[in-house]
């Protein structure tokens, strides 16, 4: 895989063609560490990349293809951008391909990472009083649904209201929108293609002076060739790993579409559960449930039997596993997955209660 995609190369000589840059704001950074996150879900738990930016006051603005932004950008400073990088946080040296961060409410940001260790301190300043009301007000913690929503009420009641609310009605009226928080600013944008998992790269001169940073909103995506690709002439009759895998996906009724979005949660195992590594294949004329959703289907089986959480009597277990399997394609790329696990398990109906930790489900979750 190259270092960034092809479109970037344009952009960087000003061919880029279709796109319009539009909206302006500035973003203070005062740390030299700078945050990519969807702010309105993951913004607690972010991490900031692992290359500093200079300190300053920096134009943030988004290109807009058709109406959408394709991407957003923050320029830190003036000069030719010799070549792009893909922006890494630490702990992702090792990591194949173009790791990005998790979009779950059609929302992208930047911000100092000042931003997000403060915000992360309020939430957690706010947990321990909500959870001392509730435990004055003699709430029933063992009823899961009472107990969200007594959460929920005491939350507001406590924390007054969320200034990130601001950007929800903001970002109705505009491309690109701005919010003061405790520790700093915050720069938002919609993510064009909405939910899903977007890689950032930076813009560097030819001495390697950051010049830039750019989320890719997957709106101008294109694919790289292999570094070893050549002209195809020579094996006219040998099929390609491209053209099996997109056999096999047809065979499969997309189930190796799913698998590829899967990235990183390596429990499911997803590839080699669907191409069915490991195991004697099926009679073509037998069809049964996909092996993803079985991989799901047994995930939950094993969260129960470990008692890490408690499922009400009428689950539909077939159901919530198809469920399951949609939330974790929506977390692909996440390095930390077992807290949006965990929120999301505690707001289902058919969880009657969950007793596991986030770290607990990191480590079911997480190669």
């Amino acid at each position: 895989m190259s270092e960034a995609p092809e479109w970037l190369r344009e952009l960087a000589e000003g061919s880029l063609e279709g796109v319009r840059e539009v909206g302006k704001e500035r973003l203070e950074v005062t740390s030299g560490r700078l945050v990519a996150c969807d702010p309105l879900v993951f913004l607690s738990g972010a991490d900031p990349f692992a290359r500093e930016v200079p300190a300053g006051r920096h134009e943030v603005r988004v290109g807009q293809l058709d109406g959408d932004n394709a991407y957003a950008i923050v320029r830190f400073g003036k000069g030719k951008i010799a070549r792009w990088e893909v922006a890494r946080c630490p702990g992702e040296e090792d990591v194949e391909g173009w790791p990005g961060y998790g979009v779950d409410s059609g929302t992208g940001c930047f911000t100092d990472y000042a931003v997000v260790e403060r915000f992360r301190a309020d939430e957690e300043a706010l947990s321990a009083r909500v959870a001392a009301k509730l435990s004055a007000d003699g709430v029933d913690a063992t009823d899961a649904l009472s107990y969200h929503e007594a959460h929920e009420r005491a939350r507001e009641e406590l924390g007054g209201a969320d200034p990130l609310d601001a950007l929800v009605t903001d970002l109705g009226r505009h491309p690109i929108a701005s919010v003061v928080l405790p520790g700093g600013e915050l720069v938002a944008f919609k993510a064009g293609a909405g939910d899903g998992v977007y890689a950032s790269f930076w813009g560097l001169s030819a001495r390697q002076k950051v010049l830039a940073l750019v989320t890719d909103f997957g709106l101008l995506a294109d694919a790289p060739a292999p570094a070893d690709e050549d002209d195809g002439e020579d094996d006219e009759d040998e099929a390609s790993p491209d053209d099996e895998l997109e056999a096999l996906e047809a065979e499969l009724g997309g189930e190796l579409g799913l698998a590829r979005e899967l990235g990183d949660l390596g429990r499911l195992d997803a590839l080699a559960a669907a191409l069915g590594l490991g195991a004697e294949p099926e009679p073509e004329e037998q069809q049964g449930p996909s092996p993803l959703f079985l991989q799901a289907r047994d995930l939950v089986k094993g969260w129960v039997r470990a008692e890490k959480i408690e499922l009400e009597p009428d689950t539909n277990l077939d159901a919530f596993a198809e469920a399951l399997l949609e939330k974790l394609v929506s977390l692909s790329g996440q390095r930390r997955p077992g807290a949006h696990i965990a929120e999301w398990l505690l707001d289902r109906p058919e969880v009657a209660d969950v007793y596991a930790t986030d770290e607990d489900f990191d480590a079911d979750l997480v190669r």
